[in-house]
């Protein structure tokens, strides 16, 4: 598989909607299949939301989130960046044997792309924030999220 940054340059991620890609691959299966960057799935895979894990450390704290940037379309993302799910705080603990647990900000949006959009892109990113807790509150919508502005308000990536 091509590096991190390569695949996120490739489908057009880094920089406009994240600066730079992760430094590792988060571990994440849906409906028993485990995905890897940039793999094209079907959306009746993705009812549920996925099991994530990945090797931390086990006394920081953790936030996850998940956007469409092509909401509506790609040649019409009017309503990005989509926001399909944000935990903040999960533990490390949660993050290493996979329990999705923190605190639900915005409860898991299976992503539906309305026919006739295209493919569209679904970014999920887990942050650290070395031990320390943020403070989100509740999302009241979904549409025009913004990744960038969320991890310059948190101080994440």
């Amino acid at each position: 598989m091509a590096n991190l940054a390569s695949i996120f340059a490739e489908h057009e991620l880094t920089p406009n909607i994240i600066p730079n890609a992760p430094a590792q691959v988060l571990n994440c299966t849906w409906d028993g299949i485990q995905v890897q960057p940039g793999q094209t799935m079907s959306a009746r895979n993705l009812k549920n939301a996925p099991r994530f894990t990945l090797k931390v450390d086990p006394e920081s704290t953790f936030s996850l989130v998940m956007i469409d940037p092509d909401n509506l379309s790609r040649k019409n993302p009017s309503v990005a960046e989509w926001l399909h799910w944000l935990v903040a705080n999960i533990p490390a603990s949660n993050v290493i044997e996979g329990i999705n647990g923190g605190q639900h900000q915005m409860a898991y949006g299976s992503p539906g792309p309305q026919p006739r959009t295209g493919l569209h892109r679904y970014l999920i990113v887990l942050f650290e924030h070395q031990g320390r807790r943020i403070q989100v509150p509740k999302m009241d919508s979904r549409a025009k999220f913004s990744l960038k502005k969320f991890m310059e308000k948190h101080n994440l990536g």
